[in-house]
């Protein structure tokens, strides 16, 4: 169909090619969507997918514990990619960036809208990225033309030696620094450095002993015995710890290792799953992953503290609660329990899993057709 309307309007301009080809392609999505909201018991297994099963027509009532927190008006929908919903002060906070069909675009924070905007106001939903980019990539390349871009912006050679010259201060020597990651407010780093190897030009590659080092008195070395490879570092989300991940040279053996001293095998599979995220730090600076080959389990510093009757395919949809054998897995509108029990959730939008006040429960959004043809959100809660 699109390329019959392409050849149909060569005499235009390429400009309104572009607007005429943006108009159907919405007009096509538009259309779909429609034709999915009609079938009430279709459930996708992204989150993202599942708006159909969100809608229910203005004669049902709202589950119980939902209530209203802001509305949509006729051909306004979520650009799923641009969400936020966190615990901020022991409170849920929310952050959802809407579309109509001009393509204005409006920021929904915590029920209050703005806008409207010409542009997605992104800006507004993400973290500075500037000094802060080594968070979103844990991989680390030694001996490459790829450096740490935050690591060389805070290095400094000091009589022939390198240092990390961070808030006026300066820390070392190191042979190398692989990677460097900072706190969201610029007051905290963590770096994964190398101290000493066979050679200087070996130390100077990256190559030799690794360690986990900040700016207060961390210096945890990561990998026993010999010379090791750094592979992955990261942080954990509230920027308790960091986990670096080394290949020892000796036995060939890839380790991570915590800032508190916590360690675990890893596995070559699950490096180079495309998972990134099957494995991280936690704020207590322990170990958690899932391995690609076991996919049902959560391990604690390398042994099972969950499992659940369903593989976990995504990440983004297993919740861990501080207790990790309560931990929760959500998929295609049913939330499965560690403990082997599974409860129906369906039409759930943004699900989110959060302890508040020592109690935990699933936060998600659900919407309703009202009368105007719009609809109304809901905020529904459901303790666990």
């Amino acid at each position: 169909m699109l390329l019959v309307l392409m050849f149909s309007v060569t005499s235009t301009s390429n400009a309104q090619l572009f607007k005429k080809l943006k108009e159907k392609t919405q007009k096509v999505l538009e259309s779909k969507s429609e034709s999915s909201a009609s079938n009430s018991n279709q459930n996708n297994a992204s989150v993202s997918n599942e708006n159909s099963g969100g809608e229910k027509r203005s004669s049902q009532q709202p589950d119980t514990g939902c209530r209203v927190v802001f509305s949509l008006a006729e051909g306004e929908n979520f650009l799923y990619d641009e969400s936020k919903i966190l615990t901020q002060n022991n409170q849920l906070h929310y952050s959802f960036v809407i579309q109509n069909k001009k393509y204005e675009y409006f920021l929904i924070d915590n029920g209050s809208r703005t806008g409207p905007f010409k542009e997605a106001p992104i800006k507004s939903m993400q973290e500075n990225e500037e000094g802060n980019s080594g968070s979103n990539n844990d991989e680390i390349s030694v001996g490459g033309d790829k450096q740490d871009p935050v690591a060389l912006q805070y290095s400094k050679t000091i009589g022939g030696k390198l240092f990390l010259v961070f808030n006026g201060k300066n820390y070392g020597p190191y042979d190398h620094v692989a990677k460097m990651i900072l706190s969201p407010d610029k007051k905290q780093f963590f770096a994964a450095v190398t101290i000493g190897a066979q050679n200087s030009m070996m130390a100077k590659m990256g190559m030799g002993f690794c360690f986990i080092v900040n700016e207060g008195s961390v210096k945890q070395k990561a990998g026993t015995g010999g010379m090791s490879i750094p592979m992955k570092f990261s942080v954990s989300d509230g920027f308790k710890h960091a986990m670096l991940t080394v290949m020892n040279q000796e036995n060939q053996k890839i380790i991570s290792v915590t800032s508190a001293g916590k360690e675990a095998e890893a596995d070559m599979a699950d490096m180079y799953s495309g998972n990134s995220s099957s494995t991280f730090v936690s704020d207590k600076g322990d170990i958690i992953s899932v391995p690609s080959q076991s996919p049902t389990q959560v391990l604690v510093n390398g042994v099972e503290a969950a499992s659940f009757k369903v593989p976990i395919k995504s990440m983004n949809r297993l919740f861990l609660t501080p207790d990790i054998s309560r931990s929760v897995y959500y998929e295609k509108g049913t939330i499965y329990r560690a403990d082997g029990t599974a409860e129906s959730l369906s039409g759930a939008l943004f699900p989110r899993v959060v302890t508040i006040n020592k109690e935990t429960a699933v936060y998600y959004f659900k919407m309703y057709t009202n009368e105007n043809g719009g609809k109304d959100v809901y905020l529904c809660k459901k303790v666990l």
